[in-house]
């Protein structure tokens, strides 16, 4: 892509793309573009490919910083690292006219854009809401800049790190092949400036030397290629799949006329011996950057990326098509660098791309992710598909919903017993998860619960009827979040629920329904309460959450929060002291008022945190709150195993 300023002849051309990149809201009009043209505080880049104009961005000029307005790029032409080629333009145009700062603005719930400039090096620094409209947020970011980086007398040095022989290599001139232990101690590498490196080793794999030779070079501020950041994309299905939601246009594209369900495509350094293909490896390639790779593409309704492998060089058999590959590769006078950060430690936080209604949404999952970010972690979102990654990390942040009998109580036990801090530990998942263990936990402690009682195929239903009365309030032992909950108005209605419920469970948890117009939520953690909020009934139902209902304006009602200091004491204390009863975790409790008395109606071992709900009074010193629990807890753990040693 060839990129140059933008003129007024490119007027009507510039806001044609902006009609078909941005919705209504977010587009510019003809005249401020005609502006942005014209105008000395501003430029506009236009890029063509073969004189096809496809794409543009603007540059607000200021005078001790530049401010990256917009970067549009035509459908047609998207997913080709067209986005990243325009980035490295702007950087290098910041660093010419000594600039030594770069601002930009990003929807806050658009992860995969915010990764795209912190490849960069872009730092959020602040929040701004309402930026795109009301309950839209963005952050604002900002690149610092080195003027006198762009200045090199010296050309840069090509090495290639391998640990193994590979005579062809030599046929490759300009180039330095050294083994890993070479690079790893040779002070000269370490301080070297201008060096590009080539990671060829036999294995990638989390603590090999191939992984070491990435991450130091990431550490010396050294282009490496592949990345610490590539190499754990390997392994992370929810990237693999973000990136292959990124490409899909082009992917379908590509393999529309393939008879079969599956394809894998073999990519030497950027290159594929099936022409037809090459335009898509090229753009795969862009995103994971590594010498050999092998894509694996699988149907359903429609072509995706079903793997993303790394062949070992070990396992390739060179020919004239590798080497030339290679030679065009070792060309190239311009390669990505990627900063990396030193993090102290490494913070899993599982998630269910699937979920409709997840613990935490998109805003309250990017703000955990920063907080995280500041307080030295590094952060990665998983997902049920890395199970066997957890040994990885040195804590487990479960944001998807748990239950005992699916993927996030293994995740939970698997963790805890690598000595991982996890939140939700096994032990809260258990007790919280099942309304017996609740019942008998509160009696025991003299805390108020609604009537109760457990029902089996022998129970006396005029009896109970009797005892409770009607409505009844039926749950599953297992139920949580109004689902596998039931109100049965008459003994027609009883009997009917309780055969249907007694096909899953032999013992059924039957209790007094009481009335009320909002349910009490208190979240505590590590034994203090953090925050507390009133859910309101959804409309015209007698939950929070009707999942029966058609309306997503009607499935939930409102909720209001209040400072931990302003709820009533009554409440905080029976929350703190049902807590108790289910250990040291993350809690969500629930409670109804009646008469002056607070019941518990649940504890949840998995309670909300969503942006614009239970953050409104501590905002983002709530997400802190909570990771800073996280590393203290690490840390308390490490300097135990320290005094044992």
């Amino acid at each position: 892509m060839e990129i140059k300023i933008a003129d007024l002849k490119d007027l009507n051309e510039l806001y044609n793309i902006e009609k078909i990149t941005f919705d209504e809201r977010r587009q510019m009009s003809i005249s401020s573009l005609k502006n942005s043209i014209v105008s000395k505080h501003q430029a506009v880049f236009l890029g063509t490919i073969d004189s096809v104009v496809v794409g543009y961005a603007i540059l607000f000029l200021y005078k001790n910083s530049y401010r990256l307005y917009s970067v549009a790029i035509k459908p047609e032409f998207q997913h080709q690292g067209l986005g990243k080629k325009f980035m490295h333009y702007i950087i290098k145009y910041t660093k010419k006219n000594n600039i030594g700062k770069l601002t930009l603005e990003v929807d806050a719930t658009n992860l995969s854009l915010i990764k795209f400039y912190e490849h960069f090096g872009c730092k959020i620094i602040k929040e701004l809401s309402n930026y795109y409209g009301e309950n839209q947020p963005a952050y604002r970011m900002w690149l610092e800049i080195n003027p006198d980086s762009l200045t090199r007398t010296k050309p840069s040095l090509n090495v290639v790190v391998t640990d193994i022989e590979i005579p062809w290599l030599d046929n490759i001139p300009n180039l330095i092949i050294i083994n890993p232990e070479t690079y790893i101690t040779d002070e000269k590498y370490q301080k070297m400036k201008g060096l590009r490196i080539f990671n060829l080793c036999s294995s990638y794999d989390y603590q090999s030397l191939g992984y070491y030779v990435s991450l130091l070079a990431s550490a010396r501020l050294q282009r490496v290629i592949p990345n610490v950041a590539t190499i754990r994309d390997f392994s992370d299905q929810l990237i693999i799949e973000s990136i292959g939601d990124e490409a899909l246009n082009q992917i379908q594209s590509a393999l529309k006329d393939i008879k079969s369900n599956t394809i894998s495509i073999v990519s030497y350094f950027g290159y594929t011996p099936i022409k037809k293909y090459q335009r898509l490896i090229k753009s795969l390639y862009q995103l994971f950057e590594s010498p050999f790779i092998i894509f694996t593409f699988s149907k359903g309704l429609y072509w995706k990326i079903e793997n993303v492998k790394v062949i070992p060089i070990s396992d390739v058999e060179t020919d004239d098509f590798i080497q030339e590959a290679a030679i065009h590769y070792f060309n190239q006078k311009h390669y990505n660098i990627t900063k990396f950060k030193d993090y102290k430690y490494d913070l899993a936080i599982l998630v269910d791309p699937l979920e409709k209604y997840p613990p935490s949404n998109k805003v309250a999952l990017s703000k955990f992710k920063i907080a995280a970010d500041k307080m030295g972690f590094y952060t990665e979102f998983i997902t049920k598909e890395d199970y066997h990654r957890i040994a990885e990390f040195d804590a487990l942040f479960i944001r998807a919903t748990t239950n005992v009998n699916d993927y996030t109580y293994q995740f939970s036990r698997y963790a805890y017993a690598e000595g991982l801090i996890v939140i939700d530990d096994p032990w809260s998942i258990l007790k919280c998860s099942n309304k017996l263990y609740l019942t008998e936990s509160m009696k025991k402690l003299d805390i108020n619960i609604p009537k109760t009682y457990f029902v089996s195929k022998n129970t006396n239903l005029d009896e109970l009827i009797s005892n409770l009365n009607f409505p009844i309030i039926l749950k599953q032992p297992d139920s949580a979040f109004s689902m596998g909950v039931f109100k049965v108005n008459n003994k027609e209605e009883l009997t009917c629920k309780l055969n249907e419920l007694f096909i899953s469970s032999e013992l059924i948890v039957a209790q007094a329904f009481i009335q009320s117009a909002y349910d009490w939520r208190v979240g505590v953690l590590d034994n203090k309460p953090i925050f507390v909020c009133r859910y309101h009934m959804a409309k015209n139902h007698w939950q929070v959450i009707n999942w029966q209902s058609k309306s997503k304006r009607n499935l939930m009602g409102d909720a209001d929060s209040l400072r931990v200091e302003d709820a009533p004491k009554h409440v905080l204390s029976t929350a703190l002291k049902a807590c108790k009863a289910m250990g040291d975790g993350f809690y969500g409790v629930d409670l109804k008022e009646l008469d002056g008395k607070v019941y518990v109606i649940e504890v949840n071992d998995n309670p909300n945190v969503d942006f614009l709900v239970e953050d409104v009074i501590l905002k983002d010193e709530l997400y802190r709150r909570i990771i800073k629990v996280i590393y203290d807890s690490i840390e308390y753990a490490r300097n135990i195993k320290r005094k044992i040693a």
